[in-house]
């Protein structure tokens, strides 16, 4: 695995996400603070989870599969070592090509495996969804 590459874009306001009006009984957006973030693991083309230290990691689901994204490639992010993130708005990573994959969604998740799991029970539940 190598090591993440960060790259902080200083048109970025982080912390700045625009506040979206919610529909009532909806879930408000929750915030992740990452912190630390030293790797990364590629899942597959849709997700890859941070290292945040030796014992975090932030799973990040993006909005398409990312042609470029592989195992071992070397990416870069739009957010520095530490970040808060409610919810990404504009935040992505990049792969070597410079294709932006922007992020849907991050979450804390207790390893690498626990990620694996968490992704394999979401498709199994879209794919019963689509049965239905």
């Amino acid at each position: 695995m190598k090591y993440l590459t960060i790259a902080a874009f200083a048109a970025l306001a982080i912390c700045s996400a625009p506040v979206m009006a919610q529909d009532e009984g909806e879930e408000a957006p929750r915030c992740v603070r990452l912190t630390n973030i030293n790797g990364y693991s590629v899942i597959d083309r849709q997700h890859v989870v941070f290292r945040g230290g030796a014992s975090r990691h932030y799973l990040a689901t993006l909005r398409n599969r990312c042609p470029d994204l592989n195992f071992g490639v070397q990416l870069t992010t739009s957010f520095g070592r530490s970040a808060t993130i409610c919810p990404p708005a504009m935040e992505y990573i990049t792969p070597e090509s410079g294709f932006r994959c922007y992020i849907d969604s991050v979450e804390e998740v207790d390893s690498v495996d626990a990620a694996r799991s968490l992704i394999e029970e979401r498709a199994a539940a879209d794919a019963e969804g689509e049965t239905d």
